[in-house]
């Protein structure tokens, strides 16, 4: 091997041209600052990142500042504009009863109210009797695509079954054989499913009547109270209404409000009292004066809500201590565009506050109105009166054959 290097010049180290030297200089100087350049950055990103952490600190502690300024601030505005609207409500109903004194009154109450309820009449009824009308045969098809229809009304499942099984049998009885007639035997039959009796808010009694009122949120439960206050203080009864929903802003202001108006008096504590205690001072302040009903408000309790439904039993209690066996009303208003859901409010209510009726708000809003009939024979408890507009008149005593005779033709 030492002969083959001599030879051959194997072994020999070859000299490098400039050129490669420079090349290799130019290589080593890029890999350095390649080098360098990571260091940098990752120096870059540590403080970057120390940064944004401590920058990200005191954002935190101002947001945390701001949010709870923002928060009253918010809180603030959501009463204003909840006072606005009252006010604006009162006005409208105001606007509407001035024209009512203005222009004398051409029309019953039935023709006021088949006007009304023109939605309904002309929505899902307007459907049933185009359906009878197209038929030609009395059969199971046509029970089977009647029941489809009255559980699109709202009527639910359970109220329909009883209604078409009902309808079967008295089409039999009276021999009726042409589907035309069977429009007429359908609207006897739904008034049956409607309870007469203790359709009257029961407020004569001697000494105290109280009206405990419940039901969610929307479904115009202070309009209400202010409208039902209204009409007693115009028959002469002095009315104290207790102003029970101390959670949500601005529902004792707009409760003041309509109270201011109807001529009656409110108690009233601070927001975010004990409601208890309200209901409390209501029933002993109505006692102390004399008073002749006293209205109670709740706060619009989520039907899912366990602590505030306990909130609801405890406020029962209190009542019944203070009235002892004598009853007293426990209406729930519903709004009757919200369907099954408002049956079900009606189920959980009833389980915690003995309902003695109900109040069906907005029903001149709907083209449905089942609601009414489901509420009533699922629950077997009266409907003492219907909101069918935004005067304190449209606040209507309920009367089943009036109701009937309004929505079908």
């Amino acid at each position: 091997m030492g002969i083959l290097k001599k030879l051959f010049g194997f072994g020999k180290k070859k000299e490098k041209t400039p050129e490669e030297i420079e090349k290799e200089k130019v290589i080593y100087e890029e890999k350095e600052a390649e080098e360098v350049k990571k260091v940098i950055e990752e120096v870059a990103e540590d403080e970057f990142i120390g940064e944004k952490k401590e920058a990200d600190e005191k954002a935190e502690e101002s947001e945390n500042k701001v949010s709870e300024e923002a928060a009253a601030e918010e809180e603030k505005l959501e009463v204003e504009e909840e006072k606005a609207e009252v006010k604006n409500e009162i006005q409208e109903v105001e606007k509407i009863e001035t024209k009512e004194v203005v222009a004398p009154k051409k029309k019953g109450f039935f023709t006021s109210l088949k006007e009304k309820l023109s939605k309904s009449r002309e929505g899902f009824f307007g459907k049933v009797k185009g359906f009878f009308l197209g038929r030609s045969v009395i059969d199971d098809e046509m029970y089977e695509d009647l029941e489809e229809m009255l559980i699109q009304s709202d009527i639910g499942m359970d109220m329909t079954l009883k209604i078409v099984g009902a309808l079967e049998k008295e089409v039999r009885s009276r021999g009726i054989k042409d589907p035309k007639e069977v429009y007429a035997v359908l609207k006897d039959v739904m008034e049956n499913f409607l309870i007469e009796e203790d359709n009257e808010l029961k407020t004569d009694k001697p000494g105290l009547n109280i009206i405990l009122v419940v039901g969610v949120n929307g479904v115009g439960k202070t309009t209400t109270i202010g409208k039902i206050a209204s009409k007693l203080t115009k028959e002469g009864k002095k009315v104290i209404v207790g102003a029970g929903d101390t959670f949500r802003a601005a529902a004792i202001e707009q409760l003041e409000e309509w109270t201011i108006r109807a001529g009656a008096e409110i108690i009233k504590h601070q927001q975010g009292t004990d409601p208890g205690a309200v209901v409390f001072d209501t029933l002993k302040a109505a006692e102390n004066r004399n008073a002749d009903v006293a209205i109670i408000d709740t706060a619009g309790r989520l039907h899912n809500k366990n602590n505030l439904m306990k909130e609801l039993e405890k406020i029962n209690r209190i009542i019944e201590k203070h009235v002892g066996d004598s009853s007293y009303e426990s209406i729930l208003v519903i709004d009757g565009t919200t369907g099954q859901n408002g049956l079900n409010q009606a189920k959980v209510f009833n389980e915690v506050t003995k309902l003695t009726g109900f109040i069906v708000t907005k029903l001149d809003g709907t083209a449905k109105g089942g609601i009414v009939f489901a509420i009533s024979e699922e629950l077997k408890k009266p409907i003492k009166f219907i909101g069918v507009g935004e005067g304190i008149e449209d606040l209507r005593p309920f009367n089943p054959k009036e109701y009937i005779d309004a929505i079908f033709e």
